[in-house]
């Protein structure tokens, strides 16, 4: 039976509506494609493309400088060139390594591994000596090309190397000054794109990001002749005590500014991969030592501020013995009656350990903290240590006596030249400083650093400062001091002739851990003063650590001071004045060792 026509027109109607559904869903699937693949994945897609024509190459800025306060340069960042290499255009690798390999001082066979990388981009040598880039220029081998780079260079060698630290070789600071200021020195990255073009050839290198570094470059405090003065004399001093090894640190009497800071042996920071991390730390703020007898001044000081003693006073010194609890003190030789200055000038622990123990704990310890002991000096130099004080909460008798004559206290030498230089600047403690100022790109100096909201984020030049004791009572103790210098003290090798010197001698053992007491083979022979005593211009400390001439500070590192006090007076035009002149000095082989 034949369908009607109505029938017919309906079938086809239904089957033209069910072709047009079906194209109408690949038009609105091809759409909704062209959407993802144009508008969603048009990021990717067009990274991927670009990948496929190009290589980005991110390479470190150029650094800013570091100078001295005279504006000699100290580190500086020099342009090199580095070679890189895109094995899939070097035709024949085996060819290239064999004429790369001699003028590169790399092994045949490493080099010939690396150019068959089958990654796109490789580096071959980086930072390459400007004889080594010519050659390699002259070459003229394909699928091989140079990148400008920057490399860090010390141009004084050895020359303060544990105070500015060093940079790795992406030009990021890992110690010293250029770690501590990172955020100043570093520039912006500067992005390099390599084009593609063709199996075995190489466009030309394109800078796609050229910005000029935002750093800064760092005026320091230090001077180089002083500087050179305090490592020269430091090397001289220490190899002829066979010293282990020996710090001496610098001080501006009346700012703070660190003028010299030298340890020796010292290291090269343009070889820092060469020496081991004890040869790399600055033990000028890192080192916690007991100071020994150079803490007496500040034990005499504290006692004499809070009226607790007086400068007529004297003390009986036990004659030379004297027994706290189960605990024996000794002094280097007996002594009967002392004044003050005498308890200086012979340097007696057991006097030393009276007036501390007159003093209450909890007074006693606001002096040492008053002094900067136990806290960060906050200098601007890289990885300062606190040091180290017992809470007073916790002191024994015995704790109580030994820290007056400067045992069972850690301290740092920036801390301890920091103290003693109380008693050159009038009782007023003056917190040190390392960084002078700061210049931008253009040469303008900057003193602070501020955020977008005006908030002081870091500020340049010198520091706060307090009064510890009263300008009566340092200027007690500066009498005190000069004596120590004068015949018959314990620091007449640091007496300079023309000039009044005010310091004292420190010889303190050092602890065996093992043994769990003090060692009778090992010492930290030491000395601390200022000149001229009339009106300082510097305070300096200098450490010996493990003599074996002899370990007093008398006769180890008092000389040393007098080389470098001696050098920085002249140096600066403070003329000797004959009043002040010393007779030549014949040491008293019982008195240095005291």
């Amino acid at each position: 039976m034949s369908q009607s026509p109505r029938f017919q027109v309906y079938s086809f109607k239904s089957r033209l509506l069910t072709v047009l559904f079906f194209f109408g869903i690949c038009f609105v699937a091809v759409l909704g494609k062209v959407f993802f693949l144009q508008i969603i994945k048009a990021d990717y897609y067009i990274h991927k493309a670009k990948s496929q024509h190009e290589l980005t190459v991110k390479v470190e800025p150029h650094r800013g400088r570091i100078l001295d306060n005279n504006g000699q340069i100290l580190a500086v960042s020099v342009k090199l060139k580095s070679l890189f290499a895109k094995p899939n255009q070097i035709y024949s690798p085996s060819e290239y390594a064999r004429r790369l390999s001699p003028i590169l001082k790399i092994p045949y066979h490493k080099l010939l591994n690396e150019l068959k990388s089958k990654h796109q981009f490789i580096w071959i040598k980086r930072r390459l000596h400007p004889k080594q880039a010519r050659l390699v220029q002259k070459l003229g081998l394909k699928g091989i090309g140079f990148i400008e780079e920057y490399r860090r260079f010390y141009p004084n060698g050895n020359f303060a190397g544990q105070l500015l630290g060093y940079s790795g070789i992406d030009t990021q600071g890992l110690e010293g000054i250029e770690h501590k200021y990172e955020s100043l020195l570093a520039g912006i990255p500067v992005t390099y794109v390599l084009e593609k073009e063709g199996m075995y050839r190489t466009d030309p290198l394109s800078n796609i990001s050229k910005k000029v570094p935002d750093q800064y470059s760092l005026y320091l405090t230090i001077d180089s002749t002083i500087q050179h003065f305090a490592e020269k004399a430091l090397k001289e001093g220490v190899i002829k005590s066979r010293g282990e090894r020996g710090t001496a640190v610098v001080m501006d009497a009346k700012t703070g500014a660190v003028l010299g800071m030298a340890n020796y042996p010292g290291y090269d920071p343009n070889r820092y991969q060469r020496y081991g991390r004890d040869r790399q730390l600055n033990y000028a703020v890192t080192a916690g030592y007991e100071p020994g007898s150079t803490f007496k001044m500040i034990t005499v000081a504290a006692g004499l501020n809070e009226g607790l003693i007086s400068a007529d006073q004297e003390f009986f010194c036990e004659e030379g013995v004297y027994k706290i609890g189960s605990n024996l003190i000794r002094d280097s030789s007996p002594q009967g009656m002392l004044t003050l200055q005498q308890i200086l000038k012979k340097s007696s622990n057991i006097c030393a350990a009276k007036i501390g123990m007159s003093i209450p704990p909890s007074r006693f310890y606001d002096y040492i903290k008053l002094f900067g002991f136990g806290q960060k000096p906050n200098s601007g130099i890289a990885a300062e240590a606190s040091g180290r004080v017992i809470s007073h909460k916790k002191w024994k008798s015995i704790d109580h006596a030994t820290i007056s004559f400067g045992q069972a206290i850690l301290v740092s030498p920036l801390q301890m030249v920091s103290a003693a230089n109380v008693f050159a600047n009038q009782g007023k403690w003056v917190q040190p400083y390392i960084l002078d100022h700061v210049r931008d790109k253009n040469g303008k100096v900057i003193k602070e650093i501020r955020d977008n909201d005006g908030s002081l984020i870091q500020k340049f030049g010198s520091g706060i400062s307090s009064r510890v004791v009263e300008a009566s009572v340092s200027e007690l103790i500066k009498e005190y001091l000069i004596s120590v210098t004068k015949p018959g003290g314990t620091a007449e090798l640091a007496a300079i002739k023309g000039y009044q010197v005010a310091g004292k001698t420190g010889t303190s053992q050092i602890f065996d851990h093992q043994l769990g007491r003090y060692s009778k083979t090992r010492y930290i022979a030491s000395f601390v003063g200022f000149a001229p005593a009339s009106e300082p211009l510097v305070t300096v400390l200098v450490i010996v650590e493990q003599p074996q001439t002899s370990y007093y500070g008398g006769t180890v590192a008092a000389p040393i001071f007098n080389e470098i006090v001696h050098r920085t007076l002249l140096f600066k035009d403070v003329l000797p004045l004959p009043g002040e002149s010393f007779p030549e000095i014949h040491v008293n082989k019982n008195t240095a060792s005291r």
